[in-house]
């Protein structure tokens, strides 16, 4: 069962999704509220746990051969999530100053925390959907792509409101973001060979 303050941020986080900036009353954003928001994780864990069975479902079968034992692959694919959560709040933490978002930095972590997991449903669902056969794996691929799109729409949305700042660095905190995500996956993927 969720406990009543993660329900009330993943229902602001839903809410900033639709675009109601008052979803951010729902938000806990004092020192106790930045902390717990980092257990968000776990309740983005099935989403992640779908995610990752139906990649390592349906890798091609010469990757599956000459690539990573199953334990292997979980661990890179376990340890990729845990460094990509905390990777960007510390980044951040260390250049808050410099970037004039000191005040405002902890608001945004833990709305960006919450909604993590509701940007991770609709790619699991679709990850689903495709691990089933009930859509062909190249038009999962398409919606997936296009589910990128909105989430990154989301996140600069998140970062408007919490944040505040000009376009450009909407723009960039986001693509910062996006671009930190896929580094750590590719290092990981070349570690463990995943």
């Amino acid at each position: 069962m969720i406990n009543p303050s993660a329900s009330s941020a993943l229902t602001g986080a839903f809410e900033l999704f639709l675009g109601r900036r008052e979803g951010l009353t729902r938000f806990d954003f004092s020192v106790d509220g930045f902390w717990s928001s980092f257990g968000a994780v776990l309740y983005m864990l099935p989403f992640f746990a779908i995610s990752v069975a139906v990649e390592h479902r349906l890798r091609p079968e010469d990757v599956t051969i000459a690539g990573p034992t199953d334990a292997i692959f979980l661990v890179s694919r376990g340890l990729d999530l845990v460094l990509d959560w905390i990777a960007m709040p510390i980044l951040l933490a260390i250049f808050a100053k410099r970037l004039g978002i000191a005040r405002s930095y902890a608001s945004y972590i833990v709305v960006r925390n919450w909604a993590s997991v509701i940007m991770a449903a609709p790619q699991a669902a679709i990850a689903l959907l495709a691990g089933l056969g009930v859509v062909p794996i190249e038009f999962a691929a398409v919606v997936s792509l296009a589910i990128v799109g909105v989430m990154l729409r989301y996140h600069y949305q998140i970062v408007g409101a919490t944040l505040g700042k000009s376009v450009g660095f909407r723009v960039g905190l986001v693509a910062a973001d996006l671009a930190l995500s896929l580094i750590l996956s590719g290092i990981f993927s070349r570690l463990f060979g995943a």
